[in-house]
């Protein structure tokens, strides 16, 4: 097949953005030209990838089944562009980890301990958790760590691969009221909590994070008083350091804490999980598997 990096990069730009004319403005060609590039490479895979639907374009089922791999090819060939402007010393195994907040505090250096000896090098890119599946299906990056929330799933995607790290059940959180006034060890002052008329903060309901901590925090028949909507969640441990309210954080949450903040025994509620994504694709690669094999080593539940 004599198919182009070009007609590669524009038929994904087609894919994900759905119009001729939207691709063109993300790549810089004319919709002429995008045009041109879809018929020259449909013309070479002798298949239709994209059928039109009104003003927009879908793809074809040989269109969806060939993209994954497109991406995969284009991934690749721009890690070996990467490599190349950097001088990559031969032999080693770039591998592209796409982490939020908390992943990238708690995991990424010790996952590249654990890889000192291997071939394999991290390269870590920020993304935002609730894209990371996105990312990881369109070969923005080889492994995503990302969550899953039982009572907010993520919907499955073609090719992707999800594989559990860690469970985690979520606390409520409060200004740290210091050593001298918590409670005895093997007590428990969630009865004493006052949460109906506290202020809350608490993450936008439109997101998946903050369905499912509305979902948790219905499990303690909590009405919150939604008082403060903040996405970040070091920003809301910061405000609850400082007493502005009560938040939910999990463990590894609390690694974001600027300020240390009481985690309440007997608050439990709700679950989150953190989870590795790959595109199926890649499972045999080596570096992929020890990569997602080092974060399971790192976050495995205990």
């Amino acid at each position: 097949m004599q198919w182009t990096l070009a007609q590669l990069r524009t038929f994904s730009a087609v894919a994900e953005l759905g119009t001729m004319t939207a691709a063109a403005g993300a790549l810089g060609y004319t919709p002429g030209a995008v045009s041109q590039h879809m018929t020259a490479l449909q013309r070479t895979v002798g298949v239709r990838l994209l059928a039109p639907t009104g003003r927009r374009v879908a793809l074809t089922e040989a269109g969806i089944a060939l993209l994954p791999r497109i991406r995969t090819l284009l991934a690749a060939e721009a890690q070996a562009a990467e490599a190349v402007a950097g001088g990559e010393p031969a032999g080693r195994l770039p591998v592209t980890v796409g982490v939020f907040g908390s992943a990238s505090v708690v995991a990424i250096a010790p996952a590249k301990r654990l890889l000192e000896k291997s071939d394999v090098e991290l390269r870590a890119r920020e993304v935002d958790v609730e894209q990371m599946q996105d990312a990881v299906s369109a070969g923005r990056i080889d492994v995503g760590i990302g969550i899953d929330y039982p009572s907010s799933p993520l919907a499955p995607q073609r090719g992707v691969r999800m594989r559990v790290l860690r469970t985690e059940s979520f606390r409520i959180v409060r200004v740290s009221a210091g050593e001298s006034a918590r409670p005895p060890a093997g007590t428990s002052d969630a009865a004493s909590l006052e949460t109906a008329e506290a202020a809350w903060i608490l993450p936008p309901g439109d997101s998946r994070f903050g369905r499912a901590v509305r979902f948790a925090l219905a499990e303690r028949a909590i009405a919150p008083r939604e008082t403060h909507i903040v996405v970040d969640t070091a920003v809301t441990l910061a405000l609850v350091a400082a007493g502005v309210g009560l938040g939910l954080a999990t463990p590894t949450m609390l690694a974001l804490a600027p300020e240390p903040v009481d985690s309440v025994p007997g608050t439990e509620c709700g679950e989150r999980r953190i989870v590795a994504l790959t595109r199926s694709e890649l499972d045999a690669q080596p570096g992929v598997a020890a990569a997602v094999d080092a974060f399971a080593d790192v976050l495995g539940d205990a």
